[in-house]
């Protein structure tokens, strides 16, 4: 006759306790470096920052200036140019110069674009470490869950064996045989789903990992990472600095509109050579000019009024928005953090009660069914009630992890790093 017996309780516990990680095993700080380092959307907003630097410098110069060659009262009949005193070949140069400061508003504003492409671009490394923790710790989540079912089947497997020796024996009925088998038919069928979950994770991981998605990872859940401390989210935050760079480049296009009350103006410098000679046989003197042209701004109603008027809403609108992200920004940390202390809590009545209650109940149980003191339903219900607290433990430390990881992303400065963060 086949028995459950306590120890048998103690082993199954004993394999839940968390091996150490070998020196091939990727761990979740590691995986975050390879990502970062590899991921092409941060190398592409890298070269668009530095493009735009070059542009602001670019922005910040005078237009070139243009050379003329022309010459001017030539004789039609014969093209000769000594022949009429007025004949002149002409070289000269002009000169553009922008209104007012609009060129170093120019480069103010190329310069605030790219600081907006750096912030942008810490922000979706943020984002993306937020998304490998995420998936990380449901690859976590789903390896503890399927590796308590892996140690629970040979628990269900000897339950079938004993209700198979009680039913031979006549001490119990093939209905508690029929039912140990369907239960070890659903805890194999919950095996199958696990293992789709965690090749689902690996997929998701390997589009940051590649093929190191597939190899050995550490699924133990990190022992140093704690609950952040309450507070708002920095303006330091990359998500917000790109927002306040926005609003610089729209602060100084309003200059730049204001500048455009100011004139342009050009400077025109000529020399103009002539062949033809006077009554006594002498070259005629050659011809120096220069001009000076100046824009007249007179009717601005329509034209600068209009474009500064619409630049100053523009701004107020970007203001506006930063306001409002800041407000949402602060909104998701106070209910990430809700949510982190709330899974707190449970996860401390796991530990302090549940747990506990279900490993006492299935033994009770088993211990009652022995002696026809109770039915095969009540272990059939203690043993599921017992595997299923396991796994809810499991899979709330997972929603505990991924919370964290959540408003990390909002508190970076309190996320763990590489020498921060162990792991068991």
């Amino acid at each position: 006759m086949y028995r459950l017996t306590h120890s048998f309780w103690l082993l199954l516990l004993a394999t839940l306790v968390p091996l150490g990680v070998s020196a091939a095993t990727l761990t979740l700080p590691r995986a975050e470096q390879i990502a970062l380092a590899q991921d092409l959307g941060l190398q592409a907003d890298s070269e668009q920052s530095l493009a735009l630097r070059e542009e602001a410098t670019f922005a910040g110069q005078l237009p070139d200036p243009q050379l003329i060659l022309s010459s001017a009262n030539l004789p039609v009949d014969t093209w000769d140019i000594d022949q009429e005193p007025m004949t002149q070949l002409k070289v000269g140069v002009r000169q553009q110069f922008p209104a007012g400061d609009t060129r170093a508003l120019r480069q103010q504003k190329m310069v605030a674009q790219s600081d907006q492409v750096e912030a942008e671009r810490g922000d979706a490394a943020l984002q993306l470490r937020q998304q490998i923790r995420q998936h990380w710790f449901a690859l976590a989540g789903w390896s503890r869950s399927r590796q308590l079912l892996r140690d629970y089947r040979p628990v269900f497997e000897q339950l079938v064996e004993v209700t198979l020796s009680f039913y031979k024996t006549g001490r119990k009925h093939q209905q508690d045989y029929l039912r140990a088998k369907l239960l070890l038919g659903q805890l194999d069928n919950r095996l199958l789903a696990a293992d789709r979950q965690l090749a689902v994770e690996r997929a998701w991981l390997s589009r940051w990992l590649g093929d190191a998605a597939y190899g050995e990872l550490d699924s133990q859940w990190p022992e140093h990472w704690l609950a952040p401390v309450a507070g708002p989210v920095a303006s330091g935050h990359p998500r917000l600095l790109a927002s306040d760079y926005r609003v610089r480049q729209q602060a100084a296009q309003l200059d730049i509109a204001g500048e455009r009350y100011k004139p342009n103006w050009g400077l025109e410098m000529s020399y103009a050579r002539r062949e033809a000679e006077d009554m006594a046989g002498d070259r005629l003197p050659d011809f120096f000019s220069a001009a000076i042209t100046v824009d007249l701004p007179l009717f601005t109603a329509n034209r600068q009024d209009r474009q500064y008027r619409a630049e100053k809403h523009r701004l107020e609108a970007m203001r506006i928005s930063r306001a409002d992200l800041l407000a949402e920004m602060n909104a998701s940390l106070v209910s990430g953090l809700a949510q982190v202390r709330e899974l707190q809590r449970s996860l401390a009545l796991y530990r302090e009660q549940l747990l506990a209650l279900g490993e006492r109940q299935a033994d009770a149980a088993l211990q009652a069914y022995r002696s026809d003191a109770a039915d095969f339903a009540d272990v059939m219900q203690s043993s599921s009630v017992r595997l299923e607290l396991e796994l809810d433990y499991q899979q709330t430390l997972q929603r505990y992890y991924q919370s964290l990881a959540g408003v990390y992303y909002l508190l970076p400065e309190q996320s763990p790093t590489e020498e921060g963060s162990r792991y068991e």
